[in-house]
């Protein structure tokens, strides 16, 4: 039986489906653990839709345990993080600290899909001219959503990790040592990661989603791991440095661990792929839920961490100024309520209920009517649109990715891709690239049109129908328009 120093502020971790939360007692089978099963559309891609609904389920998941936090760690889930290896000369950088420049550079030579873009970063090394920095950009109005539940559970403080952070520290002090060069596939129902560590600091995600059968499922996850393991090797690397360890985290109810060896880790043996587990104690394993994994990883990788806390600086209201708002519109809505209803109701009470009863005789004439009336269906011109649209969208959605990943294929240490757009209508993919010079832009867009483009007719390989066109958006950052079959 494993023992703790104390007891631990509480880990939470949430899923489009599920939320899990878990915090140390002084021993470990006293451990308070669970998991509640979301309202669907509650939380979509991350994102709380219904905050209500989230809230109950969450409050009365931990009141079932009696856990009332005052601190939480939010483990953020891998579709609502970006990872970029940022690499900052010295003289760009001046007075400032790297958070003021990423602030400055916003828009400018970083893009990102976020309306409000949070940014933390780690420092990976540095000398007299360069500064390499790992780069954490999530979206603030994500973070604000669920501090705003946390706040109404009375939490002073919340905290931030992402899954590779964790899985890393236990995995590599608990269980075996880690290569220094190290991809972790995390599984969820219906999407996977992809995230790749290089002396335990993220620098590389990827997410993806998949809602077919198991093999399906299982035959996608193994076709990027060896996509993403060439793309590192030889794009990134240049060839000096390749995955040799895939660590599977399996977090998907769908797909049991057994299941997992036959249909995936066995067919991965070059990169030596097994389940990441922490070895623990049988009985604790089997009763523990996946949804909780990452959580009890957060807490029990805490001693061992060697990354600083990510921290996401997320400006709030305060509550008293939020009370004493709340306290103002109460006593103007009492003085409007007297005003405007509660007095003008007494002078016209008569003329409320002839009114009543002239509606209550037109709605017995409409309910027979609708009675009398054949139902027709009648579909909308913009529903058949959108199913339609819907539709070529879908069919279509498979090329796009591969187009996308031969795009991000021909990608160096001196090219980059901030962002994306798709016309299906038009044909046409627009992407935003940035560069260390308008040489290595121009030489890009070459190698892209001289690898792709269509030579006699159409392949998988080959489908640029012309040459693409460019222009500069600002310095070093270039909008190429790419013409498909």
């Amino acid at each position: 039986m494993a023992m703790f120093n104390k007891r631990s502020d509480p880990s939470i971790f949430f899923t489009d489906q599920m939320v899990g939360f878990f915090q140390h007692q002084p021993f470990l089978d006293q451990a308070a653990y669970g998991t509640a099963q979301l309202e669907k559309g509650a939380i979509e891609n991350g994102y709380i839709k219904e905050p209500e609904s989230v809230l109950e389920t969450v409050k009365q998941l931990l009141d079932r345990f009696k856990v009332y936090p005052r601190t939480i760690t939010l483990m953020i889930h891998d579709q609502n993080v970006l990872i970029r290896d940022v690499k900052i000369k010295r003289e760009d950088l001046g007075k400032k600290t790297i958070d003021q420049y990423f602030q400055e550079q916003l828009g400018k030579s970083l893009h990102f899909p976020y309306p409000d873009p949070l940014i933390t970063h780690f420092v990976r090394e540095e000398d007299e001219t360069l500064i390499r920095v790992i780069a954490l950009i999530t979206d603030g109005q994500l973070l604000h959503s669920y501090h705003d539940i946390f706040d109404r559970l009375n939490a002073k403080e919340v905290k931030y990790d992402i899954s590779a952070i964790p899985l890393y520290n236990v995995y590599h002090n608990k269980v075996s040592p880690l290569e220094e060069i190290v991809m972790f596939v995390n599984l969820y129902t219906g999407m996977f990661s992809i995230q790749i560590l290089e002396k335990g600091f993220p620098i590389f995600n990827l997410i993806e989603e998949n809602d077919g059968g198991k093999e399906e499922y299982a035959l996608m996850v193994e076709n990027y791991i060896e996509r993403i393991a060439n793309y590192y090797r030889y794009n990134l690397r240049k060839g000096k440095q390749a995955i040799a360890k895939v660590l599977i985290f399996n977090m998907n109810d769908d797909l049991a661990d057994e299941e997992l060896n036959k249909l995936l880790i066995r067919k991965l043996s070059s990169y030596k792929a097994q389940l990441c587990d922490f070895h623990l104690e049988e009985t604790f394993c089997k009763m523990l839920p996946k949804t909780c994994k990452l959580p009890y990883a957060v807490l029990l990788g805490e001693p061992f961490r060697l990354q600083h806390n990510i921290d996401f600086k997320l400006e709030r209201i305060q509550k008293t100024r939020i009370y004493g708002h709340q306290m103002m519109v109460v006593a103007f809505t009492i003085v409007v309520f007297m005003l405007l209803v509660y007095i003008p109701f007494y002078a016209m009470s008569e003329e409320i209920k002839m009114q009543q009863n002239r509606n209550n005789a037109l709605q017995m004439q409409l309910d027979m009517l609708i009675e009398e009336t054949p139902a027709i269906p009648v579909y909308p011109i913009d529903q058949l649109n959108h199913n339609t649209a819907y539709q070529h969208i879908a069919n279509e959605q498979d090329m796009f990715g591969a187009y996308i990943l031969d795009i991000m294929a021909l990608f160096d240490s001196d090219v980059s891709l901030s962002s994306y757009q798709l016309r299906p209508g038009q044909n046409e993919i627009i992407i935003i690239i940035n560069g260390t010079s308008d040489t290595h832009l121009y030489e890009y867009v070459i190698d892209l049109y001289e690898t792709h483009g269509v030579l006699n007719e159409p392949t998988t390989t080959r489908w640029m129908t012309e040459r693409p066109t460019y222009r500069f958006t600002s310095p070093s950052t270039m909008e190429v328009t790419i013409y498909y079959a």
